[in-house]
């Protein structure tokens, strides 16, 4: 089962730290990319966040959702890797992390 948790924008370092515990991170990002083309082309809308975590956790949290493996960025100067998420299936993430509560545990 992997731990999922909602983070507001400045939680940033308690996302990351909950992400390389093994957990899967779902930060909220700036709505700055308004409007923008993705690397895949999509154009870009509101809202926008980061799902973190360990690349096997994340690859397999993504598989579950829909997005591909070849879809996360890479890992930075953390062990955590991410996937952008925007628009409604970035909200409708938002929408059930927080309706579930502030931590959920998914299977």
């Amino acid at each position: 089962m992997v731990r999922e948790r909602y983070f507001e924008r400045r939680r940033i370092r308690e996302a990351i730290e909950f992400a390389e515990r093994g957990g899967i991170a779902v930060h909220r990002n700036l709505d700055r990319y308004e409007g923008r083309r993705s690397g895949r082309g999509v154009i870009m809308h509101p809202p926008f966040v980061h799902v973190i975590g360990l690349r096997p956790q994340l690859e397999e949290w993504g598989r579950r959702h829909g997005l591909e493996p070849e879809w996360i960025q890479p890992e930075g100067r953390r062990r955590v890797a991410h996937f952008d998420l925007f628009g409604p299936l970035a909200q409708a993430l938002i929408d059930r992390l927080q309706a579930n509560g502030a931590d959920t545990t998914r299977s």
